[in-house]
């Protein structure tokens, strides 16, 4: 049997970052989908198509491209997509996971502050679950407004400062703590076996959390509008979908005609993370 080199590198790679996390009850399944990642791309396209415009031939910049799953889905998707991440591992694996389908992809060992690009370059830049760990989201916003194309546009992703559930710890309650104690809370979790995939995360202390008012202030500093995905979603009639209580709620929201009231009340009391437009 003959073994393909690249695809066995590619695995190695990822299993090497995803193996900490073999304490969750579905690891097989979210194993397989780091693996594959460019396959489940769908409905991330189809958002960033939906408030970042036609993805074929356009020029799009990713900051932090993570394992490169986006990065290859626009490129199939007839995007031209050039990549920047901090993480060289994440740079390698970005890499080999294009070469699966003889794409030679321009990916860059580089932070968002210091983006190594000419001014006007793209006509898009994403920027998924980023800003929080960033050292300094004022540079990087600068640096995104200096990249982008006169009539172009920035989605990228923030943390709430008073998400229930933090994104990354996925302690409730833990945001509405002093900082200092949220970092006990969280030190004190680690200890714990099912932590083991936590170990190399930055403190709560260090990561940038923003309320949807303390954001847009600082977009507006570098010259951006800024409006929420969510919302304009729900001001054309769109319905994103909800399980449980949670979708029980919206839809009742929904029925009194109170969706865009309902929906600003969870995003700033409870909602993780918000999904922006910037231009």
């Amino acid at each position: 049997m003959v073994v393909d080199t690249n695809e066995a590198r590619l695995i190695e790679q990822i299993d090497h970052w995803v193996e900490p996390m073999n304490w969750r009850p579905d690891y097989a399944s979210w194993r397989e989908k780091r693996i594959w990642q460019e396959r489940y791309q769908a409905e991330r396209l189809a958002l960033i198509e939906r408030f970042g415009g036609e993805l074929a031939n356009s020029r799009i910049l990713e900051i932090s491209c993570g394992m490169g799953g986006t990065l290859v889905a626009l490129a199939q998707a007839g995007a031209q997509p050039v990549a920047t991440e901090f993480n060289r591992d994440y740079c390698q694996i970005s890499k080999l996971r294009a070469e699966r389908y003889d794409l030679n992809l321009p990916i860059l060992n580089a932070v968002g502050e210091a983006v190594p690009f000419a001014d006007n370059s793209f006509d898009l830049a994403i920027c998924w679950d980023i800003v929080e760990h960033v050292q300094d989201p004022a540079a990087m916003l600068a640096e995104l407004r200096r990249v982008i194309r006169p009539g172009g546009r920035v989605l990228l992703t923030i943390i709430n400062r008073w998400a229930w559930r933090d994104p990354h710890y996925h302690i409730r309650g833990i945001n509405w703590l002093p900082r200092t104690m949220a970092d006990r809370l969280v030190a004190n979790r680690l200890k714990t076996k099912q932590a083991m995939g936590l170990q190399d995360r930055q403190r709560l202390s260090e990561m940038h959390y923003y309320t949807m008012n303390q954001f847009r202030d600082l977009a507006q500093q570098h010259g951006f509008k800024v409006a929420d995905m969510e919302a304009l979603d729900i001001q054309h009639g769109s319905k994103r979908r909800a399980k449980g209580l949670k979708g029980k709620l919206r839809d009742l929201a929904y029925r009194l005609k109170l969706g865009l009231p309902a929906y600003y009340l969870y995003r700033d009391l409870v909602k993780g993370t918000y999904e922006l437009v910037l231009w």
